[in-house]
Order: C-alpha cells, then structure tokens, then sequence
C-alpha cells in the first residue's frame, strides 16, 4: 500500500509569536498520529523545525528535501526519516510536489507564499490534482485570501478557482481538509483561453465546463 505524504509549506525564521510554532508542533503531531510522511524543506528552524519535532515526537516519517547550498549543520534538521539533497532551489520545489499527495501551506513569508501559489497555479493548469490547504491561524492569511477575492472580482481569476484550495483555521480542520479533500468541477484553464481568442471575448463557464 501506497504511503501518503503531505508537503508542508511554513517559515523558516525563529522570530515569530509563540501561537504559530505551538500549531505547527501540533500539527506535525497530528499527521504522524494519522499515519501521514511529512515532505518538508528540512529546516531545523521557524515552522519547518516546529512541524518536523511535532511528527518526530510521535515517530512519524519526516523526508527532507534540501538544497546543497543549505545542507550543513546546524540548518538542517537532524532527526529526518530521509534526508534528500538538491543541487538548486528549483530542484527542491519540484521533488517535493513530486513526493507529496497534498500541500499544506502555514504561516510564512515569501517563500512559503511562492510555494503555495505555485501549487495553486499548477494545479489550476492540471499538472496535479491533489488536496491544497491554507492554514490561517490567527488570521494570517486573512489578507491573502481577500486578494484573490479581489482577482475574481476584477475578472483576473475565474470565481471557480477559488476551489483549488481549502481554507482551515486549527489542526482538526486542516487534516479533516486532507483525509476528506472536496470533489472539484472546474473550469478548463488552457480551454477557456483558446476558446476567449478564439471567439474575441469572455465564455461562460458551462461551455467551458462542458455542461
């Protein structure tokens, strides 16, 4: 049988409030306690370091996946199930989405933010169609998830694709979000551009959708 992994997206710096880290420790715990592999960056620090302790305190199989330019003590975590070096940035991002059948983003920075929209973006082209969740402890991502309201409001991004991902707000939700991902109909993303230029103007959705 088949190991499920999720790739957990989250920051890498220390200087972050308490309730952030505490999540993330529950969190990693929770997914070892659900029998799920954590795919992480390998980071001993921030909310990567904090995931990873949370699934090691409960045995569970941590892969890390890290460039060479970072793999030197003291950055990397050392309990790691499997520690898998990279030669670039790139290199790491794509063996992650690789290994992973489902992406979790938590708090973090621009990395992290470049991570999970480029998932959501992959995704929206069809390149994978496996469970995104964004964990908006505290509110972080409140801003976020209004900017891409904004997107579908100025028609930038169809309505539709605000399907691509599930929002949850503490641990039970989120793997709740994991263990039961929603079923999704969506628009075809390539389809709808072929056919706008093709007929100079916007398509409704149920001639893209097939209906």
């Amino acid at each position: 049988m088949k190991e499920t992994n999720v790739c957990v997206f989250g920051a890498s710096n220390n200087k972050i409030p308490a309730c952030y880290v505490e999540f993330a420790e529950r969190f990693g715990a929770r997914l070892a306690q659900e029998g799920l592999g954590l795919v992480f960056g390998a980071g001993r620090t921030g909310l990567m370091g904090a995931a990873a302790r949370g699934a090691y305190s409960k045995s569970g199989r941590i892969i890390g996946v890290i460039p060479k330019k970072l793999n030197v003590p003291g950055i990397y975590f050392e309990h790691c199930t499997e520690r898998i070096e990279t030669e670039t940035m790139h290199d790491r991002k794509a063996l992650m989405e690789k290994l992973s059948d489902a992406f979790v983003a938590l708090s973090g920075g621009f990395g992290t933010l470049e991570e999970l929209l480029e998932v959501i973006t992959l995704k929206q082209l069809n390149y994978h169609n496996k469970p995104i969740v964004i964990v908006n402890v505290n509110g972080y991502y409140d801003s976020l998830l209004a900017q891409f309201r904004r997107c579908t409001e100025e028609g930038f991004t169809d309505p539709l694709f605000l399907q691509l991902f599930m929002v949850a707000s503490d641990v039970d939700e989120a793997i709740d979000a994991l263990l039961n991902p929603r079923q999704l109909s969506l628009p075809d993303k390539i389809e709808s551009v072929l056919l706008s230029s093709r007929f100079g103007g916007e398509v409704p959705a149920e001639t893209v959708l097939g209906k």
